[in-house]
């Protein structure tokens, strides 16, 4: 080979190895300058590419960071419970897996989580504490939601996509979506959401048809949430800033624009820039029922961290004062965001830095711009582990509407109608009782004179009664409690408990029991373990002494048993021999049972010798050791037995 061919090859095989490196270092690359630019649905389809291929922990934070910003918390879960795995993984990662697990309904789990998170990095161990205290709430309040509210998903308003905050202003709902347009083939999608950028929708109540709102409001970037003037010819909406083409690394800002509607198209008019010239975020408008205070949310310097509320009040000439934080009571170090003030004054937004069930909760508070008191989570059902927020109320003050991605909604931001202070029927004293019958098994004859006990599990008292004539008996029970119900077993051989609880019972509850005898026989053959001895041996072997054990508390516990022990030898040697060496087995096991407690009398020891193996090692036939110590045994036949009383399955009524 010339050195000219050589060096071809060279770079040709060099070239082959290196080409899957290049395209993976091209590959990572382009999903890193995605997510820096916040695209994380595109940037997420290319991690979990690489992810296959070249598994790492960096590439599963940042399939995990992708899913966390874009709310999917399923996925979240599952992906940071992969980061953690990793040993080098940091401790934020245990916090972002608590958060995901608590918005998930997993309470207990996310608490765990959060004390790993704590341990693992002490500046955050009070923070920690906390979290994991407000789990303990948040199962409290989920499991004990308010009867006098319900939740109803509007189906007619809802898409796939997300549907929130709405608005209503006479017979029409107003709401943001970012679903997709029919036969609209040129609209631009968010990288970070992968859907259009939302638009604010208009929907009649009544004939429940969906349109976008008319005029250049929904132009350009996103647009919404919105607040009418009580006018309902003006408004006050939100608008997005698209990042700079210097700079898309930043979300860009939120800013609030005015809005008049000419001929029943919705004109932008003017910014609201309230005379400041710092860059930063203004949203979520929402005024009071005078419309004489605007709120909304901002994360301009002076707040109490994360995006904060504020008011601004209107002047004589129609323009809006500088704005004023709304104070710590409804402030928090997170976020708080989407106002609403009810007709009547009250105030109502959402937090997620207040004591909540998962990621943003409604809350209410009384009061009006900075002097606010009594912050109440208005809990289960109206908040749950997922977020919720954008509510407004209509005019009878306990209806309306709100915006949650709680699961089993249609899409993923779904608005629902609600209804709160609903009064509760006057509480009836509920009754609970266990009717039973005892009949004869296969003829269903009743018989009397059964004696059935009925015991409190949580304090162990017990009630005792027989069936009739008719074979019937009857217990009243308490409420909040359990219960075992059983035949006597000093009377029968055996008994099937049943378990009955009127623990959560919400309305009055009879128990249908049924028990079924059999009738005895002189002789009843139970199970029970048989014993082993060594060969030519009949001394009582150390495996044998816990099965005899058992045998001698059986017979304690059922004193009007008798017992039959079995003795049996191999096929090796006499007959004559085997049947003397099995009474010998026969009488060390009574021996055992008659010094452990039991009455000579109720026990008969009987010699069987190789009259009955188990197997088919009779004499001249060549078996293993194995074999052969099967037939050495003592078995256990009860004899003399009262009948057996069955349990039929528990009915409610």
């Amino acid at each position: 080979m010339t050195i000219k061919k050589f060096t071809r090859f060279f770079f040709l095989l060099l070239a082959f190895y290196l080409l899957p490196i290049m395209l993976f270092s091209d590959d990572i690359k382009k999903a890193d300058k995605l997510y820096r630019q916040l695209d994380y649905k595109y940037a997420l389809e290319i991690y979990e590419k690489i992810m296959q291929s070249n598994p790492s922990m960096g590439i599963a934070e940042r399939i995990a960071s992708c899913y966390r910003l874009m709310n999917n918390t399923e996925a979240a879960e599952i992906w940071y419970k992969k980061v953690i795995e990793y040993p080098e993984s940091e401790a934020s990662n245990y916090k972002y897996c608590a958060d995901a697990l608590k918005q998930n309904g997993k309470y207990d789990e996310a608490a765990s989580y959060y004390s790993l998170w704590g341990n693992k990095d002490s500046q955050y161990k009070a923070e920690a504490q906390r979290q994991a205290n407000m789990c303990e709430v948040a199962k409290t309040w989920a499991l004990n939601p308010d009867i006098g509210a319900k939740l109803e998903n509007t189906i007619s308003f809802n898409s796939s996509n997300s549907d929130f905050s709405p608005t209503r202003i006479g017979n029409q709902l107003y709401f943001v979506s970012d679903r997709f347009q029919n036969g609209n083939k040129k609209e631009k999608i968010f990288g970070w959401t992968g859907n259009p950028y939302l638009k604010i929708y208009v929907s009649d109540i009544t004939s429940q048809a969906v349109d976008l709102l008319e005029g250049n409001i929904n132009k350009g970037y996103h647009s919404g949430p919105m607040a009418f003037y009580p006018s309902a010819d003006t408004l006050i909406f939100t608008r997005a800033i698209p990042p700079s083409a210097n700079d898309k690394t930043t979300h860009g800002k939120q800013m609030l624009i005015l809005a008049v509607k000419k001929k029943n198209k919705w004109l932008e008019k003017s910014k609201l820039t309230f005379d400041l010239k710092s860059k930063f975020s203004m949203q979520h408008p929402a005024l009071s029922p005078d419309g004489q205070v605007l709120y909304f949310v901002s994360d301009m310097p002076g707040g109490f961290g994360g995006m904060d509320l504020y008011f601004s009040e209107k002047q004589a000439d129609g323009t809006w004062s500088k704005p004023q934080n709304c104070g710590k009571e409804v402030n928090t170090p997170m976020d708080e965001a989407f106002p609403s003030v009810r007709q009547d004054g009250k105030f109502y937004f959402a937090s997620s830095g207040h004591i909540g069930m998962g990621g943003l909760d409604i809350f209410s508070a009384d009061g009006d711009k900075n002097s606010f008191k009594n912050v109440e989570n208005l809990r289960a059902p109206i908040n749950s582990p997922k977020d919720d927020f954008g509510i407004v109320f209509n005019d009878d003050l306990k209806t309306g509407y709100l915006s949650s991605n709680r699961t089993g909604g249609v899409g993923l931001d779904d608005i629902y109608k609600f209804t709160i202070g609903i009064k509760a029927e006057p509480k009836k004293e509920l009754l609970f009782a266990v009717n039973g019958m005892v009949v004869e098994k296969g003829s269903n004859n009743p018989i009397a004179d059964v004696e059935v006990l009925l015991i409190n599990s949580n304090t162990g008292a017990e009630r005792k009664i027989k069936s009739d004539a008719q074979g019937l008996f009857k217990f009243d029970l308490d409420k909040e409690t359990d219960y075992i119900i059983r035949g006597n077993p000093l009377q029968y051989f055996t008994s099937q408990s049943g378990n009955i609880s009127t623990k959560g019972a919400k309305q009055s509850t009879l128990y249908e029991v049924r028990f079924e005898l059999e009738r005895s026989k002189d002789v009843f053959t139970v199970k029970l373990n048989n014993i082993f001895y060594d060969f030519n041996k009949w001394n009582i072997r150390a495996d044998a002494v816990a099965d005899l054990e058992k045998v001698n508390k059986f017979l304690a516990d059922m004193p009007t048993v008798g017992m039959e022990l079995l003795a049996h030898t191999d096929s090796r040697g006499s007959a004559k021999y085997n049947m003397a060496l099995s009474q010998k087995r026969a009488n060390s096991a009574k021996d055992y049972l008659v010094n452990a407690g039991t009455a000579a009398d109720r026990l008969n020891a009987i010699g069987k010798g190789e009259t009955e193996l188990l197997n088919q090692c009779a004499d001249g036939v060549k078996c293993t050791a194995i074999q052969h110590q099967q037939n050495r045994r003592t078995e256990f036949k009860i004899v003399k037995v009262a009948p057996v009383l069955a349990l039929a399955q528990i009915a409610k009524k």
